[in-house]
């Protein structure tokens, strides 16, 4: 009966056991050795018998060994792996504080561009104000000023600038023009795109060969008298030709072609430094 339950306790043995079942197994492994040996004093006559429990003997010996060499593996592996979870909680930890730096450095990138952003603005509303003031004698002659998406812009009436199919700029064109120069010295960081615009009826005259030449000479115009006459540095200028594909208005009446037939002048700020401040690390 003993050795039958020993026998379960071994088949049920399938992992590594505790301390106390480790003494259990011993205490067994002692009480069968003393077993076999009070039954070889007894009687000699059960040879089959006491080769059996040998046999059982052995194999718990092996056992034994086999569970003390495991539980040791097992402290071994235990304590490689306090080792690997520790430098993996190091790894993380620093790699959170790194992200914490970051994410503080970032806070701080924030906040300067939102600063840079706020003075470019306040600098492009200042502009606009000045620029109202200089052209308050042309309010009602179709000049606008306006400030759209952090830029301003000035858009001038054909009427004011160009007699009809014609490039140079009139006297009170110049006079205006003249006006925005002195405005737009102020800050010279600023770039100027000057824009030409046509209405939709195709040019026939002989002098131009389609209204996209138009609208570019008439923006050349605008800038060389801008330069020379008003002063400004000839490398803040951009000029540009949109010939009739950018209208103010769709429709096709006198009115309509009135309007989009125009100069416009974007003052944009020079956003270099901002583009440094978002390339720096």
């Amino acid at each position: 009966m003993r050795i039958l339950l020993l026998l379960t306790i071994l088949i049920g043995f399938s992992s590594c056991v505790s301390k106390r079942k480790y003494d259990d197994m011993y205490a067994l492994w002692v009480y069968t050795d003393s077993e076999y040996r009070l039954l070889k004093n007894k009687n000699q006559q059960h040879d089959n018998r006491l080769q059996y429990l040998l046999g059982v003997i052995d194999r718990l010996k092996r056992d034994s060994a086999f569970i003390d060499s495991v539980c040791r593996a097992s402290l071994n592996s235990s304590d490689a792996e306090k080792v690997r979870l520790e430098a993996e909680r190091k790894r993380l930890k620093d790699e959170l504080l790194s992200q914490a730096g970051k994410l503080k450095l970032s806070a701080n990138k924030i906040s300067e561009l939102e600063a840079m952003l706020y003075r470019k603005d306040s600098m492009m509303r200042a502009t606009r104000n000045m620029l109202q003031n200089a052209l308050l004698g042309f309010k009602d002659k179709g000049v606008t000023v306006k400030v759209i998406g952090g830029k301003v812009y000035i858009s001038l009436d054909e009427r004011l600038l160009f007699q009809s199919g014609k490039i140079d700029v009139n006297p009170e064109g110049r006079i205006a023009l003249v006006e925005i120069a002195n405005a737009l010295n102020s800050d010279t960081t600023t770039i100027l795109t000057v824009e030409g615009h046509t209405d939709d009826i195709p040019y026939r005259g002989k002098a131009f060969k389609d209204n996209w030449d138009i609208s570019v000479l008439r923006a050349t115009s605008v800038i060389r008298l801008m330069s020379t006459t008003g002063g400004i540095a000839p490398n803040r200028f951009i000029a540009s030709g949109r010939a009739e594909y950018f209208p103010l208005d769709n429709e096709k009446t006198a009115e309509a072609r009135r309007k989009n037939r125009r100069i416009e002048i974007i003052v944009t700020p020079n956003l270099d430094e901002l583009a440094a401040l978002l390339e720096s690390e």
